[in-house]
């Protein structure tokens, strides 16, 4: 599955006409379900900008969902398909935490630590399955999938075991200490400095496809014959593709963990995850669009919970308008691939 390059108007074009198109699906279920598709839709918008903790809110989602788009997006940019973001996400949060919790040290040393211990951990997590495919041309879709699945159920053993929070009994750690906490951009509100670093994080994305590295990256992207013939190094960049691809992740669960929820806890990332690989797609892998993709998700994932309080409609009508934006994603690639294969037949044709 390849995603081929198109001209950035015909490629915003077709990422508004996917959106306005799953909405329009959406409000044509929620009127069959009874309710007028304005008031819902009024509901949504409202809830995200209604006011200013909503709007904190909405900057309190779009930090790890974009964040992550971006470092998936890294990872497809190669054509190395990173549906691990879920488990990178985690170690880096895992990493971090007991970085944070057990380690001594003054603060000013242990929070750039407990960072370098969650770029460390998700990297290395996501190297795994970029060095099992080096190895033993294992497929990362499935590879990433099933270290999902471990991290997942490491995050479990540690919260109800070894790192389980003597004085409670929920499934969650201690709580890290204050001065280790990333503080809030505004007193009273939610939305803290991690917003900061999400603009450093899409920085360096926007950098990274202008240096040595990017251009490699992309050139392994579009084939093994047409890179190892312009003299990349493909084994060494797919490496290196899968390492940045997960410690960007592992960036966002640590802003998750010490600008938010300031420990561990079952169900931490909750469908970031899957959110940030339909973002990644829909922004086509630009790291500007991925930035308006990933507002867009945003609003939908803070309205869509207002609009379930104050309409009778349900929360799942937001779950259904992602999983039309997802379809319609995957049609466009398929649909891409096809006339890029017709285009090739016919200049074989013509040769």
């Amino acid at each position: 599955m390849k995603l081929n390059v198109k001209s950035a108007s015909d490629k915003l074009f077709g990422a508004v006409g996917m959106v306005l198109v799953a909405l329009l699906i959406g409000g044509v279920l929620v009127i069959v379900s009874g309710n007028n598709m304005f008031e819902a839709y009024g509901s949504l918008i409202s809830g995200a900008f209604g006011s200013k903790q909503r709007l904190s809110e909405l900057f309190v989602k779009l930090v790890p969902v974009m964040i992550m788009a971006l470092g998936v997006s890294i990872a497809y940019r190669a054509q190395l398909w990173n549906i691990g973001a879920t488990g990178q996400f985690l170690m880096g949060s895992i990493a971090a935490c007991a970085v944070g919790l057990y380690v001594k040290l003054p603060s000013v040393l242990l929070v750039p630590l407990t960072m370098v211990a969650a770029i460390a951990a998700a990297g290395g997590w996501a190297l795994l399955a970029g060095y099992l495919k080096n190895r033993f041309n294992a497929n990362e879709v499935i590879t990433t999938l099933m270290l999902n699945y471990i991290a997942n159920y490491f995050l479990e053993f540690l919260v109800y075991g070894p790192m389980m929070d003597p004085e409670g009994q929920l499934p969650q750690s201690a709580l890290l200490s204050e001065n280790l906490r990333l503080p809030a951009i505004f007193s009273g509100f939610r939305v803290h400095y991690g917003l900061v670093i999400m603009l450093v994080v899409l920085a360096f994305v926007v950098l990274l496809w202008k240096s040595s590295s990017g251009i490699r990256i992309n050139l392994i992207g579009q084939g093994e014959r047409v890179s190892t013939y312009a003299g990349v190094n493909v084994k060494a960049t797919v490496l290196l593709t899968m390492f940045l691809s997960g410690a960007i992740c592992g960036v966002a669960g640590w802003i998750e963990t010490f600008g938010l929820q300031f420990r561990i806890m079952e169900n931490l990332a909750g469908s970031y995850g899957n959110i940030a690989t339909v973002v990644a797609l829909l922004g086509a892998l630009n790291p500007f669009g991925i930035a308006a993709s990933s507002f867009f998700f945003s609003i939908l994932l803070v309205g869509g919970a207002s609009m379930q309080r104050m309409t009778d409609v349900p929360y799942s009508i937001v779950d259904v308008i992602q999983g039309l934006i997802i379809i319609f994603v995957i049609a466009g690639i398929v649909g891409r691939g096809k006339d890029e294969k017709k285009r090739q037949g016919r200049k074989c044709k013509n040769a």
